[in-house]
């Protein structure tokens, strides 16, 4: 027997194993086969169908692309490149291969819906929706995975009404729609329509009890309704579904948070870092867990390592709340770096007030006390009635021994709020101050006039 003829057994061998689901044993025939002729396109492609089948999509992108490049004039691989690209989030791959199949033929529903997905995850929001009215010129009828497809790309942009319009269209046309039910249940939570979202949804799951998205959404729509106990077991569900479940161990650590359950939080923000340890916000949510659970030092080198790795791109906002957290975990010094380049920016009046007060509060904390006497005069000439100004300069004249003007200062914030504590606990300190002084200069004088 030669080759050829062994490569066709292997190839023959491996649909017959891949059609039993026996996918690993395909893997090894096909790749046998491509040992002995690797420019059969066909089994490139084949072998993409069987490694997408046990979930590896990286390599079955490779095999796709081996296929289209043999195989120049077929447009499954192309599509396949596609449909998988998307999924491994190479958006701008999926558009280029998307549009190429398309040139080819352009009855392909799916390719448009495709496309209209990759489209929106870039941004690229108005070429969507051109791709979405050259889909309906295109299909010799109206095709409801496109319409769900734009309800998606409608939905990011927050144009909520028509999202509805178009998953409610697509289900018109075929309620089966893959993702149709879903969508239009996420739109109209966005929408503020809890109940009806959650009527869909209690559909979904008694058709498919295991439709991990449809419980993910179910536990936003029960938690935004304050029902958090009955969120959290959705989210238990889809644990046990899916244990590694970044969404899930998310929103059980953001309802955590809400509910101030912070040694739950910490657990649940732990588990999200160890699975994704580049996201963006588990180091943050973990230091607050653990700042509010009183756990100063062990927040510190957190909110060290998330404030050194900050993009210069986050709001001035999110930077004030990171300065914050560094203030109460004891860390003023990186508070004091992190709020300075701010102050010295163009900011609103109100927003540089708010900012100064800030940084006034952590260069004492800092011991720095004449930047922060000077920060402090700044915010009174523009905010002459603010308490916390008046209460850390009161304070830092107490540090100074300069008891007179810390009883001036005390004096004038009462004025503005005679039913400060604060400061009202710092007049009775100064009021000690001065009748501990006045004993001490009248036992002074005493034991001068016995000598």
């Amino acid at each position: 027997m030669d080759n050829w003829q062994d490569a066709e057994q292997h190839v023959d061998k491996a649909l017959e194993l891949y059609e039993r689901g026996r996918w690993a044993e395909a893997e090894h025939e096909l790749r046998q086969a491509l040992e002995i002729d690797p420019d059969q396109g066909d089994w490139h492609f084949n072998l993409g169908l069987t490694l997408e089948r046990t979930g590896r999509d990286a390599e079955a992108l490779a095999c796709f692309e081996q296929a289209a490049r043999l195989l120049p004039e077929a447009i499954d691989p192309k599509l396949a490149v596609g449909a998988t690209s998307l999924r491994l989030g190479r958006f701008s791959e999926a558009e280029k291969c998307l549009e190429t199949a398309l040139s080819m033929k352009q009855t392909l529903e799916q390719a448009w819906a495709m496309l209209i997905d990759a489209q929106s995850a870039l941004g690229k929001f108005d070429e969507a929706e051109t791709s979405f009215y050259l889909a309906q010129d295109a299909l010799p009828d109206q095709s409801a995975s496109v319409l769900v497809a734009m309800s998606c790309s409608l939905s990011a942009q927050d144009k909520v009404e028509r999202a509805i319009w178009c998953a409610r269209e697509a289900i018109k046309i075929d309620s089966s729609v893959v993702g149709g039910r879903l969508q239009l249940a996420s739109a109209l939570v966005s929408s503020g329509q809890g109940q009806q979202a959650s009527q869909i949804l209690l559909q979904e799951l008694r058709e498919d009890p295991g439709n991990v998205q449809a419980l993910l959404l179910h536990a936003d729509v029960l938690a935004g309704t304050g029902r958090t106990s009955e969120a959290i077991v959705k989210l238990h569900r889809v644990l046990e579904l899916e244990p590694a479940n970044i969404d899930a161990h998310i929103r059980a650590g953001n309802i955590a948070m809400e509910s101030q359950r912070w040694e739950e939080a910490f657990i649940a923000w732990g588990l999200v870092r160890r699975l994704h340890p580049s996201h963006p916000t588990a180091t943050l949510h973990l230091a607050q867990s653990l700042l509010a659970m009183h756990r100063y030092e062990a927040a510190k080198p957190l909110l060290q390592e998330y404030t050194e790795q900050l993009d210069e791109s986050v709001s001035i906002e999110h930077k004030r709340q990171v300065a914050e957290l560094l203030l109460a975990s004891g860390n003023a010094t990186q508070a004091i770096q992190l709020i300075e380049p701010i102050v010295a920016s163009e900011l609103e009046e109100a927003q540089l007030l708010e900012f100064q007060r800030l940084l006034a509060l952590s260069y004492f904390a800092n011991e720095q006390l004449e930047e922060g006497i000077s920060t402090s005069r700044k915010v009174l000439r523009k905010d002459p009635r603010c308490l916390a100004s008046i209460h850390n300069l009161a304070l830092a004249s107490i540090k100074n021994k300069r008891y007179r003007m810390a009883w001036g200062w005390v004096n004038k914030g009462l004025a503005v709020d005679p039913t400060d504590e604060e400061l009202r606990r710092l007049r009775s300190k100064l009021v000690w101050k001065w009748i501990g002084q006045t004993i001490r200069r009248f036992l002074f004088r005493a034991n001068a006039s016995h000598k």
